[in-house]
């Protein structure tokens, strides 16, 4: 071979293997073309997705803040109704109290005839059954009051 045919030829493998290397070269340009777009794809769809996402967020917050409100006006109503309870209790109390006193000074102050004395016994009787009937009734509800002061029932009920 003579030199100038060497040189042809390796200018035509230089020249194919430049060729060849630009194809190369347009074939990744188009991957990566492709790629750019499928990121660019993704990039949107994760825009909604946060946007989706901040708005459930926000709703949840509301309806957490309405719930803690809700769980503050119950709250609010259980201790003003166990107020009351408690001055009703007092009250009834009082009354069964100043009730039996009154039916002790009208036995006591009461006329002594014949046959009062078993009437006497029937009212001791119906007496004392009411006054057993008294501290139960106290005794319940002194019960009922320490139960529902030291138990947490409404926080239970919301968990």
């Amino acid at each position: 071979m003579y030199p100038e045919e060497q040189k042809l030829l390796d200018i035509e493998l230089k020249l194919g293997l430049l060729t060849k290397d630009v194809e190369q070269t347009n074939e990744v340009c188009d991957k990566l073309s492709e790629s750019i777009e499928k990121i660019q794809e993704m990039n949107t769809t994760m825009i909604r997705m946060i946007t989706i996402h901040e708005q459930r967020h926000e709703q949840h917050e509301k309806s957490e803040n309405e719930m803690k409100e809700d769980i503050k006006e119950l709250h609010s109503r259980i201790t003003t109704v166990t107020r009351e309870l408690h001055e009703r209790i007092d009250q009834v109390e009082k009354h069964i109290t100043s009730r039996i006193d009154a039916l002790r000074f009208d036995l006591l102050s009461g006329d002594k005839k014949p046959g009062k004395n078993i009437i006497d016994e029937k009212l001791s009787e119906k007496l004392a059954n009411i006054e057993q009937w008294r501290w139960m009734i106290m005794g319940g509800i002194a019960f009922a009051s320490f139960f529902l002061g030291h138990t947490d029932i409404i926080g239970k009920l919301f968990r």
